[in-house]
């Protein structure tokens, strides 16, 4: 199997996937020639070879890795984690390593075909309309989402080079059926118990916590017990999307854009062609493309007089695995989606014509021109919806653009309060609960908005902090109205909790030794009169009975000799004494555990031969990481 058929069998899953993520990025990357090439036009934070790394490039990963950050963490996300300097230098490690591999892989020769492009597109669901590929679909998608085929295609090329130099990787994991078989019958294996409990009223007598301990804790502790300095602000945001769904478009500005941009929601001409295709590398000495060449021709004479077996030869003849398993057929396609001497060829033929030898940099084509679809345009009735979102979206850009020059001059002209700039956007003004900097809900975890509002000036004059843009299409304008500044706690304030800090972990302490030398004696024989538990099996799973501490306790215990004892101090306050007199082997392996661990024991192999390949190759390369790389955002 050739990569690229392997390839091909794996497009409905990791790269259809991979297309449906790249559809939903709101910002536009480089194609594929100025990502390898980089763009050297502003401030780079990297060179990895030749090709650079620009600080907005960086900029816009932080921001793309922090926003998927936060959607799947929700509430728990930490704005100030993708603020630190660590975060920002894993961001622009990965983005090193990507544009090795992008350079491994072109100097490899792994690009994606045009063919295999085109058949990709035409199994995407989204480009779909009355099940077939649409090209005015495709392109209203994109247009939808601020792109463009070329940007998105490239995109395309650009995860299938990453997918075929890892694929190998990936595809060598082979878990031993020996060493799965043994560890799902440990994960399965099943344990008695029994236990008793040592209560923290077992030592309580032996605790002392002193004045003088409570002070000594607050002293080296100061940070614990300091309230960080906390805002409330009133602030207005002023949003493309408000201002889009407030636009009105008429009828008849539907259709003087439709009738102005009918070609826009048309199909254009596509073409059904089939090929054989004889291979041979673009770099090949003079002999090996001659000789391919020469069975080409031999090929096209054959067709010539019996044009009724092009399906069989190509099933036999044609080095395309994809497209001979379809008796050669490619599908439909439009202009310029196939590389040039192809798509020049296939544009210039009549129907059932066959023409060939034409040559690319994947070989010798004998092509056969299967059908011509001409170019249709959609009724308004069709595309109205899309024709309404382009001029609402076209309008919002003007309206947004002049009403965010008018908001941020009346911000800044009325420095004492919003309400004018509010008036004028017809906006409500809000107010914020109290927040700190590093808990600060959205928008204000933005960076620069935090940095300004929580500036001492900003704080002691409560004026309006200039409009700040903290994405795309949406400005923030605040001022602080209330301020609480940072404040260590008195000791007269802690000290109850610290005491009963300092007697809990005394406590521990003292329970762990005395559960501890128990065990010790009862491994000697040495029953002690404890009142044991009845007794109960348990598993890996952690239940009510057994925690996750009391998994690890009983399943790490060596059962060399039964019983065995071991123990844990339990978040109750309690330390546990366990006793396992048998250990229930499992029969045979569920098969269903079995696939389980197979397939997360093969996730991690693949895992780590990943990482040793990515800088393998990432050391092959001279990377060069500017001084001032990872300085602010």
């Amino acid at each position: 199997m050739t990569v690229l058929e392997a390839i091909r069998k794996h497009a409905k899953g990791w790269l259809a996937k991979v297309i449906l993520a790249l559809i939903a990025i709101t910002f536009a990357l480089f194609g594929v020639d100025s990502y390898m090439k980089g763009d050297k036009s502003s401030g780079t934070v990297a060179e990895v070879g030749d090709v650079a790394i620009p600080r907005e490039e960086l900029a816009r990963e932080i921001q793309s890795q922090s926003d998927r950050m936060r959607e799947a963490l929700g509430p728990a996300f930490d704005a100030s984690v993708t603020e630190t300097a660590d975060f920002r230098k894993q961001v622009l490690d990965s983005l090193i390593e990507r544009k090795a591999l992008l350079q491994e892989a072109r100097k490899l020769n792994f690009l994606a075909p045009d063919a295999y492009i085109a058949s990709v597109l035409r199994q995407i669901p989204a480009f779909r309309q009355d099940g077939t590929f649409s090209q005015q679909r495709y392109e209203a998608v994109l247009r939808q989402n601020g792109r463009t085929p070329a940007q998105f295609e490239n995109e395309l090329r650009q995860a299938f080079m990453l997918e075929v130099i890892s694929s190998p990787v990936s595809l060598a994991a082979f878990p031993s059926n020996t060493s799965m078989t043994q560890i799902a019958r440990l994960v399965a294996q099943q344990r008695e118990i029994a236990w008793t409990d040592l209560t923290p009223s077992t030592v309580a007598s032996q605790i002392k916590v002193t004045p003088a301990d409570v002070e000594q804790y607050y002293a080296a502790n100061r940070a614990e017990f300091t309230e960080h300095e906390q805002i409330r602000a009133e602030y207005l945001m002023l949003d493309i999307a408000s201002v889009a769904a407030g636009v009105k478009v008429s009828d008849q500005a539907v259709a003087d854009y439709y009738a102005a941009n009918a070609a826009q929601f048309g199909r254009p001409e596509q073409r059904s062609a089939s090929h054989i295709l004889i291979a041979v590398d673009k770099n090949a000495d003079a002999a090996t493309r001659a000789k391919a060449k020469a069975k080409a021709a031999e090929l096209v004479q054959i067709l010539q007089k019996t044009p009724e077996r092009f399906a069989e030869l190509a099933r036999t003849e044609s080095q395309d695995p994809g497209s001979a398993a379809q008796d050669g057929s490619l599908g439909s396609f439009g202009r310029g989606m196939m590389v040039k001497p192809f798509d020049e060829a296939v544009f210039s033929m009549k129907p059932h014509e066959i023409r060939g030898p034409v040559e690319s940099d994947f070989g010798y084509h004998i092509i056969r021109l299967d059908e011509i679809h001409a170019a249709q345009t959609a009724p308004l009735s069709e595309v109205r919806a899309s024709v309404v979102e382009a001029l609402r979206k076209q309008q919002a850009q003007k309206v947004f653009a002049e009403m965010a020059d008018n908001f941020s001059n009346l911000v800044y002209e009325n420095a004492s309060s919003l309400q004018p700039a509010a008036t004028a956007a017809k906006l409500t003004v809000q107010q914020t609960d109290w927040m700190t900097a590093k808990n600060a809900p959205p928008p204000f975890n933005h960076a620069s908005l935090s940095a300004a509002l929580f500036s001492p000036e900003a704080i002691k004059s409560g004026q309006n902090i200039e409009a700040i843009e903290v994405k795309p299409g949406t400005l923030v304008a605040a001022r602080v109205v209330a301020h609480r500044p940072a404040r260590l706690r008195p000791l007269a304030e802690v000290s109850a909790a610290i005491e009963a800090r300092l007697r809990a972990e005394q406590s521990k302490k003292l329970l762990t030794k005395k559960g501890e030398a128990s065990i010790e004696a009862l491994a000697k024989g040495d029953e002690m009169g404890l009142n044991w538990s009845a007794f109960q099996v348990v598993g890996r799973q952690p239940s009510a009975a057994l925690d996750a501490a009391g998994v690890k306790a009983v399943f790490s215990v060596n059962t060399g000799k039964l019983p065995a004892y071991t123990g844990y101090a339990r978040d109750d306050g309690s330390y546990r004494i366990v006793r396992v007199s048998r250990v229930l082997a499992a029969p045979e392996p569920d098969p269903m555990l079995l696939a389980s661990i197979k397939s997360g024991v093969m996730q991690a192999q693949q895992r780590a031969d990943m990482k040793a390949m990515v800088a393998l190759i990432t050391a092959g390369h001279k990377v060069k990481i500017k001084p001032n790389a990872i300085e602010g955002r």
